[in-house]
């Protein structure tokens, strides 16, 4: 008997392709074609980054990485956007730089393990 899938369709269709492990475990230089503040699944607020990258094979791949925006997780998003050449002066001006942060370089250190579900990506320095 066929399983009835139709219920899945639409969000098939809106669902991002080509994300969370389409880059593998390495270094990259990498561009950043997204920055927002989202809200996780648990609706905690996050920066969700897009980055692209190109592979081995010569082939585009992206990532994603989350940064929670929890105080026991400010010193992780710090150290990016330090990184990454920015100093906050208050945690909403986050709205105001992301966007700015388009089409910038980074290399990036993608820890990707099939067997446990990690899929980590580390800011190693701007380009």
């Amino acid at each position: 008997m066929k399983i009835d899938l139709s219920d899945l369709n639409e969000s098939y269709h809106a669902s991002e392709s080509g994300y969370a492990g389409a880059l593998p475990s390495g270094l990259y230089k990498a561009r950043l074609i997204n920055a927002e503040v989202t809200s996780s699944k648990n609706q905690n607020p996050q920066v969700k980054w897009i980055l692209e990258a190109e592979t081995s094979s010569g082939e585009l791949g992206t990532t994603m990485k989350f940064s929670p925006l929890l105080p026991q997780s400010m010193r992780f998003l710090r150290v990016d956007l330090e990184t990454l050449g920015f100093v906050l002066g208050h945690i909403n001006d986050l709205h105001v730089i992301l966007p700015g942060l388009v089409g910038t370089m980074i290399e990036i250190e993608v820890q990707d393990n099939i067997s446990t579900g990690l899929h980590r990506v580390d800011f190693i320095r701007k380009i």
